[in-house]
């Protein structure tokens, strides 16, 4: 891990360390997991393996070539943005869990679509574990405030083009309803960067759900469920 850009680390850790948790809680409330899928391949993904050795853990999208020779699993080239067409869908093995962190929101195509291609990898009673940024947050409003936007133009690279959208908590339940999903949890937190005591206070104080990240827990029904739609309300 030493090899690992520490500003990037140093940044993304708290997040990271979250996501973990999540799993853990995941694998202890459900069932053990023994099959997972990380969508956007990242410094995350070496963490997964490290935290549960035991699982198989593969990985999806644009291959990043920093990560040669320390993936355990085999990595899948798709370009999410073809989802649109299940035709397009390479034909996957059921996975447990998949973690979908900090990628709908560099897709251009309907989240909807996204979401049905991946519950199409699920096993009926697997998780999606979706993380992406809060476009509500404290931060993000304030400096509309103050006259700037807080969202960058699109960038030339089309591997990395930034944020097409950003999506909030009521967006998230809609497109869960639409990808026939059961949103189960949704959690608002401040984990990008070091702590901000100050900040995080008046994330928590103010009305309006101002944190800077948004996670959910989406999970597929089992097939003999009637389908039922997302909660009003769900824990912070």
């Amino acid at each position: 891990m030493d090899t690992l850009p520490s500003q990037y680390l140093q940044f993304h850790q708290r997040r990271y360390q979250f996501l973990l948790e999540l799993l853990e809680r995941v694998s202890q409330t459900q069932r053990p997991f023994t099959r997972l899928l990380d969508i956007g391949l990242s410094y995350q993904t070496l963490q997964f393996q490290e935290a549960f050795p035991h699982a198989t853990i593969d990985t999806l999208g644009y291959f990043d070539h920093r990560f040669t020779g320390q993936l355990h699993g085999q990595h899948i080239h798709f370009d999410l943005n073809h989802a649109a067409d299940p035709a397009a869908w390479p034909p996957l093995p059921p996975y447990d869990v998949i973690v979908l962190a900090e990628v709908l929101e560099h897709l251009y195509i309907a989240p909807s679509q996204v979401l049905a291609c991946a519950a199409s990898w699920l096993r009926p009673g697997g998780a999606i574990l979706l993380q992406t940024p809060n476009p509500n947050s404290l931060r993000k409003r304030l400096l509309h405030l103050a006259g700037h936007s807080p969202f960058e133009i699109i960038r030339d690279d089309p591997t990395n083009p930034g944020h097409f959208c950003e999506y909030t908590a009521t967006d998230l339940r809609l497109i869960a309803r639409q990808s026939h999903l059961e949103l189960t949890e949704l959690w608002f937190r401040n984990y990008f960067g070091p702590r901000a005591l100050l900040y995080d206070l008046a994330c928590s104080l103010l009305p309006g759900q101002l944190h800077d990240g948004l996670t959910v827990l989406l999970r597929k029904p089992h097939l003999s469920e009637p389908q039922t739609a997302p909660p009003e309300s769900a824990g912070k």
